[in-house]
């Protein structure tokens, strides 16, 4: 068992989507606890949480903090937090069916790493599934969603500093054993989706200093198709 914990700051609309595709696709039966943080938000975020975080089939706690730091909101779920380990979820990243599992399943087979992202991407998978061919490869630094080990956590001081690029830093400092694995599974970064609404939504959010400019995905690549199917909108 394990503990989930979402990010959130300002955002709404991705917040919504976010926060929806994360109660239908995520296997709770693995989650203890579901932790769901609002970094000082004032768009309405931190209410539309609160009021939707019932909705989880799982023991919750909202924390409020005014850190405007996700590295800053991580180092607080792990003060108050005995759990071995934990999931990290940011409010612009819209999880896919079957990602917990996929992850849990590279860090089982693999009790050496301590922290383990998913890279959007599809690969081919052959027809006995995903249990056949999934391993993780050296990467640079985890990202918006993670499956961590608290230990490494323990073992090393917190990252020097809280800001964006904290987390990177610590751990190109203290290099805990990483990895990426590149599924077929489509975790989506919503800012870098190409069509509306996301493309507007993320135009404001920049502008407002609420998101880093990204590159959009391939037009080519159809990186989107998954989310026009899930059937709920940005704004539901």
């Amino acid at each position: 068992m394990l503990d989930l914990v979402y990010l959130a700051w300002n955002r709404l609309e991705f917040s919504r989507f976010s926060f929806e595709a994360m109660l239908r696709h995520t296997a709770w039966e693995h989650v203890s606890r579901l932790y769901v943080y609002d970094d000082g938000s004032e768009d309405g975020t931190a209410g539309w949480l609160r009021d939707n975080l019932e909705r989880a089939p799982v023991p919750c706690e909202f924390v409020s903090t005014e850190y405007r730091s996700p590295v800053a909101t991580t180092n607080d779920y792990i003060r108050r937090s005995e759990a071995g380990m934990f999931a990290k979820v940011d409010n612009d990243i819209a999880v896919p069916p079957g990602w917990l599992e996929a992850m849990l399943f590279v860090m089982d087979r693999n009790p050496t790493l301590d922290l383990l992202g998913m890279e959007a991407g599809r690969t081919k998978v052959p027809t006995d599934g995903f249990h056949g061919v999934y391993g993780w490869t050296p990467s640079t630094h985890i990202g918006g969603v993670g499956l961590m080990r608290t230990a490494p956590f323990k073992r090393y001081p917190a990252p020097k500093q809280n800001g964006r690029f904290g987390f990177t830093e610590w751990q190109c400092v203290y290099r805990p054993q990483r990895g990426w694995i590149t599924p077929d599974l489509m975790v989506c970064s919503l800012d870098f989706v190409p069509v509306e609404p996301w493309r507007s939504l993320s135009e404001g959010y920049r502008e407002r200093g609420w998101q880093r400019p990204w590159p959009l995905y391939d037009p080519a690549a159809h990186y989107w198709d998954w989310i026009e199917n899930l059937g709920f909108e940005a704004a539901a």
